[in-house]
């Protein structure tokens, strides 16, 4: 199964990911999608729903934040926020000790509910100037 990725409430994009691990050729698909956000117009924030998903390897995170500072490196200030809900209290807490450490220029958050993390999101968004469409309100 691949991961979900539903755009219809641009500037807030959402991402489901699978409760299998993804495949090598899934998670650079994965890369790759997050990776052309930054090539849209406007500020954007990404919502990805990992509750099902099993934790990624130490290796997969690693390439996933290289990847996205990159890519923030390129496009400064064009992701307004990042959050990501995780079902349990342990890897909310990994990915917060993770991002005190990196100290990524973008705005990153575990949640564990997706209401709590849209509602970050697009206060996020309107702090960053973009417009917060109906589309992107709470599902």
């Amino acid at each position: 199964m691949v991961p979900r990725y539903d755009d219809s409430s641009w500037p807030l994009f959402r991402v489901v990911l699978p409760e299998e691990e993804l495949s090598e050729q899934e998670f650079a698909e994965l890369t790759d999608t997050l990776d052309g956000l930054f090539l849209r117009g406007g500020k954007f924030a990404v919502l990805m729903d990992a509750r099902a998903a099993p934790p990624l390897a130490a290796k997969r995170r690693q390439v996933l934040g290289a990847r996205g500072a990159a890519a923030y490196e390129r496009h400064p200030g064009k992701m307004a926020g990042f959050a990501v809900v995780l079902r349990s209290p342990l890897q909310r807490g990994i990915f917060t000790a993770i991002h005190w450490i990196v100290r990524p220029r973008h705005e990153a958050r575990a949640f564990s509910t997706l209401a709590d993390a849209e509602e970050w999101l697009r206060s996020r968004l309107r702090a960053a100037g973009a417009e917060v469409t109906a589309a992107a309100a709470p599902r």
